[in-house]
């Protein structure tokens, strides 16, 4: 079967979330039976504290309970630009989240609760009571947290070295940023979500759209690149630095193709790889100077030269967040 596609095609649909060539689409027609609460299409908005609106449902009806309500919360995953306020563009790997769930009400009424999550997109609700039949679609969108909360939540992790590379991360990735300015997740070309873009593994859908559930994602992430970073530079019994830890747990969080460090055996200590040329102007594009298109060539040689293809390398990323330090 076809899935549901919650981008209302109709030229009867009203109603939207007020961004022009929104995802979010509100077919006012599809909504049925007799609401006392919320309005049509209506939006909410999920704190800048990560907590999901109080959005109370109220209908009319003759018939006595048990009644039968459902679900649906769904967000089609669009790609959004660099510049505010501009249409958002089809990513790579499109992708659609989703989530739903079954309540028997004694009431006419329900306050939603979407399986204690916090989610944004486009809910409906139907609700069957007796003979009757209702129907309701609002919108969830998100509040920008901002640079302070989220500080002051990493700072409040265990872990103040962790919680310091994920901040940088943060500055690097997005400023802080979590929501484009339609007031849903920041998403980038290549499927990366939110404060940290995050990208593999793909977030689940409360990661997206709650910024603490998705702060704690890369929080264990960065854990998991420290563990490698340490693995790489303790090989041999090696001795390294604080610094040189942090560099290659940075340069693993953007992917360690080409490691920060390399090992220098004639002074027996890790240096900066030197078989990696960055470019200053983008976080994480290099050259690999041992391709032989590429020796003994300036970076300014490196950017003219048509055979000189550039790489995308956490080597380069990490060093680009050290020198905006």
């Amino acid at each position: 079967m076809k899935p549901k596609n919650p981008i209302a095609k109709s030229k009867s649909a009203g109603k939207t979330d007020g961004i022009e060539n929104s995802l979010l689409r509100c077919e006012v027609n599809a909504n049925a039976g007799e609401w006392i609460k919320p309005s049509s299409c209506e939006k909410f908005h999920i704190t800048a504290e990560a907590e999901l609106p109080r959005i109370s449902f109220e209908f009319k009806t003759n018939s006595p309970p048990p009644y039968i309500l459902d679900w649906d919360m769904r967000w089609i995953v669009q790609s959004c630009q660099q510049k505010k306020n501009k249409p958002r563009y089809k990513p790579k790997h499109a992708k659609t989240y989703s989530a739903h769930g079954t309540q028997t009400l004694t009431e006419k009424t329900w306050t939603a609760n979407l399986n204690n999550q916090v989610l944004g997109g486009e809910l409906t609700v139907n609700i069957k009571a007796g003979d009757d039949k209702f129907r309701r679609t609002v919108f969830i969108l998100g509040t920008e947290p901002g640079k302070v909360l989220v500080s002051t939540y990493l700072d409040s992790t265990p872990d103040s070295d962790i919680a310091g590379l994920v901040k940088k991360i943060f500055k690097q990735e997005t400023n802080f940023t979590h929501y484009y300015s339609d007031e849903m997740p920041l998403v980038s070309f290549d499927n990366g979500y939110g404060l940290g873009q995050a990208t593999n593994p793909a977030p689940a859908y409360e990661q997206v759209w709650n910024w603490k559930k998705h702060a704690d994602s890369i929080i264990s992430i960065v854990k998991s690149k420290r563990t490698l970073a340490k693995k790489y530079l303790s090989q041999d019994h090696r001795a390294y630095t604080k610094e040189q830890l942090d560099l290659e747990t940075l340069a693993y969080y953007n992917g360690a193709n080409y490691h920060y460090h390399m090992w220098d055996e004639k002074t027996q200590n890790w240096i900066v790889n030197t078989n990696v040329v960055c470019e200053p102007n983008e976080s994480n594009k290099g050259w690999d100077t041992v391709k032989d298109e590429n020796k003994d060539k300036t970076l300014d040689e490196l950017r003219k030269n048509k055979k000189s293809k550039p790489i995308y390398t956490g080597r380069c990323y990490a060093e680009h967040i050290k020198n905006a330090q």
